[in-house]
């Protein structure tokens, strides 16, 4: 009986060492991250959805939203002038 209990213990303390695993891959340098805005949405790729290509077309919209408003602001300065 005491050699079960020992080799459980054992095998017990064998899949707690194997389930613990080496270090996470450090992110790709080179890799864009998007705006911050959009970090969340590429953070979703872990359950299924393609958070990457979501990411791509809200930050496109976002950057189109930010040219549209920085080309109003500049027709009001010279309207004001």
């Amino acid at each position: 009986m005491r050699i079960v209990q020992m080799w459980c213990s054992l095998v017990f303390a064998a899949a707690l060492l194997s389930a613990c695993g080496g270090k996470d891959p450090e992110p790709q340098a080179g890799k864009a991250e998007g705006r911050e805005e959009t970090r969340s949405i590429r953070n979703t790729e872990a359950i299924g959805y393609s958070g990457d290509a979501i990411a791509d077309k809200v930050d496109a919209a976002l950057d189109a939203n930010d040219q549209r408003k920085d080309e109003l602001d500049e027709a009001i300065d010279e309207a004001s002038e």
